[in-house]
């Protein structure tokens, strides 16, 4: 599965897609939901990320460390 950013008019909307074969074997995909548009999710993408994260069995982002950075300093 991917996300995916389409346009209608002048509005975009952000996709959950999913590739797939059909019983000839060639690949296809599907929409599998609309998050919503785009302008709407500015604020609340976080949320959207860290359900999908959820479903996925993954630890929600707010909970992920920052990368710990070299020290440049000598004992």
């Amino acid at each position: 599965m991917f996300v995916k950013v389409t346009t209608s008019g002048p509005r975009r909307y952000v996709q959950l897609v999913e590739s797939y074969r059909d019983e000839a074997g060639r690949v296809k995909k599907r929409t599998v939901a609309t998050l919503g548009r785009m302008e709407q999710l500015a604020g609340e993408l976080d949320s959207v990320i860290d359900g999908l994260l959820k479903v996925a069995g993954r630890e929600p982002t707010a909970s992920f460390a920052a990368p710990a950075t070299p020290s440049t300093s000598r004992p």
